[in-house]
């Protein structure tokens, strides 16, 4: 899984903010632009250690010393983004256009 630059960006976007651990109605448009990013990268799901992996290095870089909120965090939205991907990928299979 390599993703891609403008993935990156978002996810750096999603998790920047000071509401990123809050699951603030704010937060998700960032959220979903990072899930739809990574569908844009891989049309499939994500390799779930390794999505796992990177959210919280990315997370621990931008916010040193949550390491408790950051592993609630990414759990919670890893598992989230999972259910996402996972639902494009059947829409797929069924023949749905996802654009």
């Amino acid at each position: 899984m390599a993703w891609s630059d403008t993935t990156k960006r978002a996810l750096k976007r999603w998790l920047s903010p000071d509401t990123w651990y809050k699951w603030h109605p704010i937060d998700d448009p960032r959220f979903y632009d990072f899930i739809l990013a990574i569908w844009d990268d891989d049309q499939g799901l994500w390799d779930e250690a390794l999505a796992r992996e990177t959210m919280t290095r990315v997370a621990l870089e931008l916010h040193p010393g949550f390491e408790d909120l950051v592993e609630k965090t990414v759990e919670g939205r890893h598992s989230e983004g999972t259910l996402i991907l996972d639902f494009l990928c059947r829409m797929k299979e069924r023949g749905r256009q996802i654009n």
